[in-house]
């Protein structure tokens, strides 16, 4: 299966039932004192795109709620990893944007234990990701992967430096033990 941001270029209304509709389902069907909903950086950082419309969107919606904690992902990596840029750079596949998107790429466990440990903040809206960044084309490198890359900068960068989250380097110990359960 395609990337979740791919596959709503490829199906908008499908991506906009999948991402508006149902919340707005969720908020008009279900008793909550408090939405904790899901998002990602894309919400920010692509509105040109049908994936980052539809996250936007369904902020908006969620922000109407008495009661929210919004969290925007950046790129994430581990177990159960399919697809995305990482899995791209360790099959030495073709990375469809440029190769100086700069990601601040967190591990999904740390992400959840995250949630887990914050959902009575007080805080609206956080942005999950790593402290600093990386390039791709410098992450492609350290793990010898010879991917090409085509396509525009998509930089994942989280702006909010409220919290203190991993490195971004730490996604290269994860890529190293991948590449070499291949």
């Amino acid at each position: 299966m395609p990337s979740k941001r791919f596959w709503a270029k490829q199906n908008p209304e499908l991506d906009y039932q999948e991402t508006v509709i149902k919340t707005k389902d969720i908020i008009s069907d279900f008793k909550f004192n408090k939405i904790i909903h899901i998002s990602s950086v894309s919400a920010r950082c692509q509105l040109n795109t049908v994936y980052g419309k539809n996250k936007a969107i369904s902020e908006e919606l969620v922000k109407k709620t008495k009661d929210y904690l919004i969290v925007r992902f950046a790129a994430m990596y581990g177990k159960g990893l399919t697809k995305g840029v990482l899995v791209d750079m360790i099959n030495n596949s073709k990375v469809y944007i440029s190769g100086e998107s700069k990601y601040s790429f967190t591990d999904a466990s740390w992400n959840a234990k995250w949630i887990v440990h914050n959902l009575n903040s007080t805080e609206k809206l956080v942005e999950i990701g790593a402290t600093d960044y990386i390039k791709l084309n410098q992450l492609a490198k350290s793990i010898n992967s010879i991917s090409e890359f085509d396509g525009e900068i998509d930089d994942q960068i989280i702006l909010n430096k409220s919290y203190k989250f991993d490195s971004s380097m730490q996604v290269l110990s994860f890529l190293k033990q991948k590449k070499n359960e291949i």
